[in-house]
């Protein structure tokens, strides 16, 4: 008798840690984004460029464009668990505009979300070329500063198009460009676009004086940050051993969580602040204390991993709704208090975000299978 049954029950996965089959060059590279971005959130006297020239923000975009299309391009099936992954960083990103202030501007869990979904309806409809259209989004806003589109911040408008803090164009061709290196896994390839990059930095100041502004996204600041991206991902390729690999532990645990990461350094340096610490002190303490509660944070994920991803949900709504409600009611004029009690929103999201994931993975065709079984005499 031949029967069908149905594919075992999926497992409920645990967050990301560091597993044999992560990619280790991405996650150092991700992992010096996060260092670079908690220096660029610290106030240096005397640095004020520190902010911009860290370039934290395309390390960490441009390594996210290398994770996904290594999903991406490994399991075509995952389009629809994806998109429903990025709809939850975007309405995430809410959370975050309201601890940090921004309702206004795009933050950095939005242009994750909308830069997953641009990359996968970019895939779906030019599924050889389209991480070589890296360049396209920087070259629509540039044509939009050149016709004057839309050239002032605030609205929708900025959630697209420059001044933000990080409009979909052209944040998405570091993500599109991270995806192109890796995807295509040639070091002379990187090595290529971080000289052409430079060159045209050279060009460019040919006929006007250099212009790095990250605000506006100027030409300079752009090819600068691709020739980063580039150098980087093709240095670690090219000299990335094992053993350097296992003495940079650390960084690589940074930047296989490094959303969660992110989350932790806002608060602790929010907190640090209030003590009116500032400068080098205040980097080295943010950078060692975000690391020590990247423990517990992460063992929060993997309990919450672990239990009825609606029963976790729930809470997050329940926990944010009673955040919400004790900032309008109990300490409306206590910007202190309200902050810090704000991050509750972010905290919900380290706990919900593995729940939903669970939950988006249903979303993913469930193979079934044969079972051949004899009945009677052979």
């Amino acid at each position: 008798m031949l029967r069908i049954e149905e594919a075992p029950r999926r497992r409920l996965f645990p967050p990301i840690t560091l597993s044999p089959h992560r990619d280790s060059a991405v996650d150092v590279i991700k992992g010096i984004g996060c260092l670079l971005m908690v220096a660029a959130h610290v106030s240096f006297t005397g640095a004020p460029w520190l902010d911009d020239a860290t370039m934290g923000a395309v390390l960490f975009f441009a390594s996210t464009g290398m994770n996904l299309v290594g999903v991406v391009e490994r399991r075509p099936g995952d389009e629809k668990r994806l998109a429903w992954n990025a709809i939850f960083l975007i309405f995430a990103g809410f959370a975050n505009n309201y601890v940090q202030g921004t309702m206004g501007s795009c933050d950095v869990f939005q242009i994750a979300g909308m830069s997953m979904l641009a990359m996968l309806v970019l895939r779906r409809i030019l599924p050889r070329c389209w991480t070589w259209l890296f360049l396209l989004p920087f070259l629509l806003l540039f044509a939009n500063e050149q016709l004057h589109w839309k050239t002032s911040s605030g609205g929708l408008a900025s959630f697209f198009l420059a001044p933000g803090l990080f409009p979909l164009l052209p944040w998405l061709s570091f993500y599109l460009l991270g995806a192109h290196l890796r995807r295509y896994q040639n070091i002379r390839l990187g090595w290529a676009i971080g000289a052409g990059s430079l060159a045209g930095v050279g060009i460019i100041c040919l006929f006007r004086p250099f212009r790095f502004d990250k605000w506006w996204m100027s030409p300079d600041y752009f090819l600068l940050g691709c020739a980063a991206a580039s150098w980087w991902w093709a240095s670690l390729r090219r000299w990335l051993t094992a053993s350097w690999s296992a003495r940079l532990i650390e960084i690589r645990y940074w930047g296989a969580n490094s959303l969660v990461f992110y989350i932790l350094h806002n608060f602790v340096l929010r907190v640090l602040e209030m003590a009116m610490l500032h400068g080098i002190v205040l980097f080295l303490l943010a950078t060692s204390i975000t690391a020590v509660l990247l423990r517990p944070s992460i063992m929060l994920q993997v309990w919450a991993a672990r239990q009825r991803p609606a029963m976790v949900l729930y809470s997050g709504v329940v926990v944010s709704a009673a955040v919400l409600l004790f900032n309008v009611a109990i300490w409306p004029g206590s910007f202190p208090l309200r902050t810090l009690a704000g991050f509750g929103l972010t905290f919900s999201f380290i706990a919900c975000y593995p729940a939903w994931k669970n939950l988006s993975r249903a979303l993913k065709p469930q193979p079934q299978f044969l079972t051949l079984q004899l009945s009677g005499r052979a």
